[in-house]
């Protein structure tokens, strides 16, 4: 029992750094998506409009909760809001003040998203301004593996890119991912999104 408890005090640091890396990198990862993709400009407004509202996401819960307090008639004791016979209700308030704290990690990942994406519009525009933009033109300088793919063929590419062996890429991979979950899962899943499959050889 005592080794389960402990496992389960470690765990717990660890998904809350996975959390927090995920929070921080969700908008400049949705703007590289953009930019090594080269998505159309409509796909591209919505990622920046996404990336505008995750950034007040916190606020939004704040003024909502606040809201809430004045409409029930809720009072702060301290910390903890309490309603007159809602209780749930005052656990609900008091979370969504507390949710402030969320503009430390939402705000500048928002602002990075937001640069990255005005950055891909612009570069978006401008080629097709001078018609170097086709449906079927990527962006993309480094492609995912085919041929050699185990889940999503980053590691494949990564190793004839870099000119290293493929298992000891995959092997460098795991121990990332079991040593620092948080840096190596996000980092797997972002180059699985953000750079495409190479092209099929028949095209």
């Amino acid at each position: 029992m005592k080794i389960l408890a402990s496992t389960g005090m470690v765990l717990i640091p660890i998904f809350y750094l996975i959390l927090i890396w995920a929070l921080f990198f969700f908008g400049p990862a949705l703007s590289a998506i953009a930019i090594r993709r080269s998505l159309t400009i409509r796909c591209q407004v919505v990622l920046l409009g996404i990336c505008i509202f995750y950034g007040i996401f916190p606020l939004l819960l704040v003024w909502g909760g606040v809201s809430l307090a004045e409409r029930f008639g809720c009072e702060a004791e301290i910390t903890i809001y309490k309603c007159p016979g809602n209780p749930w209700l005052g656990n609900l308030i008091t979370w969504t003040i507390f949710a402030n704290w969320g503009v430390i990690i939402t705000v500048p990942s928002g602002i990075l998203g937001v640069i990255g994406l005005l950055i891909s519009l612009v570069l978006k525009v401008n080629r097709l301004r001078t018609g170097l933009e086709t449906a079927e033109r990527s962006v993309a300088a480094f492609y995912r593996s085919r041929r050699h793919k185990v889940i999503a063929g980053v590691c494949a590419a990564i190793a004839q890119r870099c000119r290293l062996p493929i298992l000891g890429v995959r092997i460098a991979t795991v121990v990332l991912t079991i040593v620092k979950p948080g840096i190596g899962l996000l980092l797997y899943l972002w180059l699985w999104l953000a750079f495409p499959l190479e092209p099929s050889p028949s095209l």
